[in-house]
């Protein structure tokens, strides 16, 4: 795993605006991303409105005036060092990315730097890319795309059975990042794909931004599951845009885990496009502290005899706040369609907030859909059972928060990422007792 050279650009240059992308344009040249649409990109971040909770008691964020004058775009001059990654899964990382340094594995030929796909792999990345990801209704998407640098492209051929874990790091320290992350599983393979977001030391002295595309496309029969888990520090921004599209007979599982940033936006998008596609999703956040975290999914139901779950438990203390909206969209002529969502809260503190919004848009007469989304807190009946068995109140309120994102956590692959998740709840939980 040799670095790529990094991209430098003059320091001092801040803010994502039309000089500080004539920088980038002008180092990076007509890479994956062209330059048109990048400045086309920025003409559309810098018009569209900001989409999400509006500013209010509990949601105190104002994304319409977010602040990012002061941000180093990608391209920056840094002196990070590439780390050894640590923790879940370390030893099967396919590609680090800080900043503007990255190091990838080429794993059989299947992973390639999303930056180099144009070259190397030109034909087969504009076979994939477009298909389920589309950033124009999107203020923050758009953002992303016209700042995009670094990312991966992993192409897994048709009948390949990938047996180990590819997992991607990217990691924020001096600049703002804009990974493009494109999977494309051919038809009847079949891959596991784990997406690490971070933030390193570094010596700015404005908060990290990290602003990743995501990009599925599951052919037919293929099977892919995708894992993101976000652990950005206390004082990052992470909005990241996902979107997956699945084609006949396929199956996408995708689990999310929002554990870190200080402001977190996550929009997923999963569109079962073709009879007999499933799809489902997993996700859980737990805001503590000042912590603002907004999660989004949609499954979309375009072709008859879809099937999709989804599985969403959130929490919150201290003044933590939060919100889950969820969406199943099935459409006319998709009968016989099978589609459930459950999303459950837990209130851990007087100050904390947690909104639950799910949504059925039927177009068809002939469907199965389910949703139902419960807010509460720890029941007394629960606490006094525990305690007449001889357990303490903090620790019956521990093993109790910790079981409820049980049925959560089972979306997601391998013991050792179960219990690296169980392991950073338990943390959040010491923490605000």
């Amino acid at each position: 795993m040799a670095p790529s050279e990094p991209v430098s650009q003059p320091l001092g240059l801040t803010g994502f605006n039309a000089a500080s992308l004539a920088a980038l344009v002008e180092r990076r040249g007509e890479r994956s991303v062209t330059a048109q649409e990048r400045y086309d990109a920025l003409a559309r971040y810098e018009e569209l409105p900001a989409r999400g909770p509006a500013r209010g008691r509990y949601w105190k964020r104002d994304l319409a005036s977010l602040d990012l004058s002061g941000q180093r775009p990608p391209g920056a001059e840094t002196q990070a060092d590439l780390y050894a990654p640590v923790g879940p899964l370390a030893g099967n990382i396919v590609y680090t990315q800080i900043d503007g340094a990255s190091t990838c594995d080429a794993r059989g030929g299947m992973v390639e730097a999303f930056d180099g796909a144009s070259d190397r792999r030109a034909e087969a990345l504009s076979a994939a890319r477009g298909r389920a990801l589309d950033t124009r209704d999107d203020k923050f998407a758009s953002l992303a795309l016209a700042f995009q640098h670094g990312g991966v492209f992993v192409d897994v051929p048709p009948g390949r059975r990938v047996e180990e874990p590819l997992v991607l790091a990217y990691e924020a320290r001096e600049q703002a990042i804009f990974p493009y992350t494109l999977v494309r599983v051919g038809a009847g393979a079949s891959a596991t794909v784990v997406e690490r977001l971070r933030t390193g030391a570094g010596t700015s002295p404005h908060a990290p931004f990290l602003g990743p595309l995501c990009e599925l496309v599951v052919e037919e029969g293929g099977t892919l599951t995708y894992v993101v888990l976000q652990e950005a520090g206390s004082d990052a921004t992470v909005i990241a845009t996902r979107r997956g599209v699945v084609e006949r007979g396929g199956t996408l599982a995708f689990a999310v885990a929002d554990l870190g940033g200080g402001l977190s936006l996550d929009r997923v998008r999963i569109t079962a496009a073709g009879r007999n596609a499933r799809i489902d999703v997993g996700g859980i956040f737990f805001a503590d502290g000042d912590q603002h975290v907004d999660l989004e999914t949609e499954t979309r139901h375009d072709s008859p005899e879809t099937r999709s779950v989804t599985v969403v438990r959130t929490a919150a203390t201290e003044r933590g706040q939060g919100r889950y909206l969820g969406n199943i969209h099935i459409a006319e002529h998709a009968n016989a369609s099978d589609a459930s969502l459950r999303d459950d809260a837990l209130l851990l503190g007087r100050k904390a907030h947690i909104e639950s919004i799910p949504a059925l848009e039927i177009a068809s007469n002939d469907v199965k859909a389910f949703h139902g989304a419960t807010v509460g807190s720890i029941d007394d009946d629960e606490i006094f059972y525990a305690q007449s068995r001889g357990i303490s109140r903090a620790e019956a309120e521990r093993m109790i928060a910790l079981g409820f994102f049980e049925p959560a956590l089972a979306s997601f692959p391998m013991d050792e990422l179960r219990d690296h998740l169980r392991r950073e709840i338990a943390r959040k939980l010491e923490g605000a007792a």
